[in-house]
C-alpha cells in the first residue's frame, strides 16, 4: 500500500478523467463569469448611492432584505487594496433617518453656538 493518498489508475486509458476534469473546469470558468457580470451591475448601482464624507467615511443607502437603509460608515482598505466598511458606524432605518432629519437643523444650530 503507497504511503501517498495520489489516486492511481487502474487503466492506462485516462480519457474519461480528463472530460470530467475539463466539465468541471468549464463549469467554473462560467461560474466566475457570470459572478463577476453580476458583481459589475451591483457595484455600479450601489455607486450612485454612495457620498464620500472625507477621512474615509461614507453615507450609503442600501437595500438589505428588501428594506433601505441608510449607513454612515467608516471605510479600510483591505491587503488587496479594495475599500471595505469597518466596524464603526450606524445602519439607520429609514424611519430612523426621517426622524433624525427632523431634528439635525436644531442639532447644527446648537453645535454652531458651541463652536
Amino acid at each position: 500500500m503507497p504511503k501517498s493518498k495520489a489516486y492511481v489508475s487502474d487503466s492506462d486509458d485516462s480519457s474519461e478523467e480528463e472530460v470530467k476534469h475539463t466539465k468541471k473546469k468549464q463549469k467554473k470558468e462560467k461560474e466566475t463569469e457570470e459572478k463577476a457580470v453580476s458583481s459589475k451591475t451591483t457595484k455600479s448601482e450601489n455607486e450612485d448611492t454612495i457620498w464620500d464624507l472625507g477621512n474615509n467615511r461614507q453615507v450609503n443607502v442600501r437595500n438589505f432584505k428588501g428594506k433601505y437603509y441608510v449607513d454612515i460608515r467608516e471605510m479600510y482598505f483591505d491587503k488587496d487594496g479594495d475599500l471595505k466598511p469597518g466596524k464603526k458606524g450606524i445602519c439607520l432605518t429609514m424611519q430612523q433617518w426621517r426622524k433624525f432629519m427632523e431634528v439635525v437643523e436644531e442639532v447644527d444650530t446648537v453645535a454652531k453656538a458651541k463652536c
